[in-house]
């Protein structure tokens, strides 16, 4: 197996319009011996040439005491040979992060939008769609002391099943407690 190779290339452009900072970044990626798992020998191997082009748009903005935060990509992943989809990449992505201060306590309330993708069902070789998936999280961090603080995130709060490569499920609703202390 070779390591992969890649030639890419980015234009931006960044802005301030009115309340709202942005920037578009359009992209592409050209990529000799990309690598990619084949469960049938249950190894990884060289497909060969990939080309992955993109446009991703962000922009921030803030109202009264909420700060918004908005980034929508979309992807064209493909096989240079066969032009097919690479598996397990999502064509659209959006995601949405809302911050604010209440009381000391710093919330972050996040949307992520994963747009369908295409992987491969290893036990028919058959390619299988994965629908899109919609996953809202929230976070609180509290100052104890000036330097210790505690954060909490509930991660996947409706508790949505989804895949994002076929045959592995992903978790469930998932809660982390952490605490950092600054010496």
């Amino acid at each position: 197996m070779n390591p992969e190779e890649s030639k890419q290339w980015e234009a931006v452009i960044e802005g301030l319009t009115g309340p709202l900072d942005w920037r578009l970044t359009v992209y592409r990626n050209d990529i000799d011996d990309m690598i990619a798992w084949y469960s049938g020998e249950e190894a990884y191997y060289n497909i060969g040439k990939a080309r992955i082009e993109g446009v991703e748009w962000a922009g921030s903005f803030t109202t009264g005491l909420l700060s918004h935060q908005v980034t929508l990509e979309y992807l064209d992943p493909r096989d240079a040979k066969t032009n097919e989809i690479l598996a397990s990449r999502t064509k659209q992505q959006v995601k949405y992060q809302l911050d604010w201060r209440m009381a000391a306590i710093d919330w972050s309330l996040n949307y992520r939008y994963l747009g369908q993708s295409w992987d491969t069902n290893y036990n028919t070789n058959q390619r299988v769609r994965l629908g899109g998936i919609s996953l809202w999280h929230i976070a609180a961090s509290y100052p104890l002391t000036t330097r210790l603080t505690v954060r909490g995130r509930l991660a996947n709060v409706l508790d949505k099943n989804y895949e994002t490569a076929y045959g592995y499920q992903t978790s469930g609703r998932e809660f982390y407690l952490t605490g950092t202390y600054a010496f």
